[in-house]
């Protein structure tokens, strides 16, 4: 599977794309999924995670690992 692929994004990758601490991502992402009605078992997407820091889609594809 190619990274384009990828449907979900993983708090441990976003710390390298967000330059914050793992916890501080972790609230972040708490904050998503708040924003957006997940519950806490469920994953983050690329694109909600994009429309919610205001990063380019594309380039957040660009970057992960």
């Amino acid at each position: 599977m190619k990274n384009n692929d990828r449907l979900c994004i993983y708090p441990n990758e976003a710390t390298v794309i967000l330059e914050r601490t793992e916890k501080h991502t972790y609230k972040i992402f708490q904050s998503i999924r708040d924003c957006y009605g997940l519950k806490a078992n469920q994953y983050v997407s690329i694109s909600l995670s994009a429309s919610y820091t205001s990063l380019p889609e594309k380039e957040i594809r660009k970057l992960l690992l």
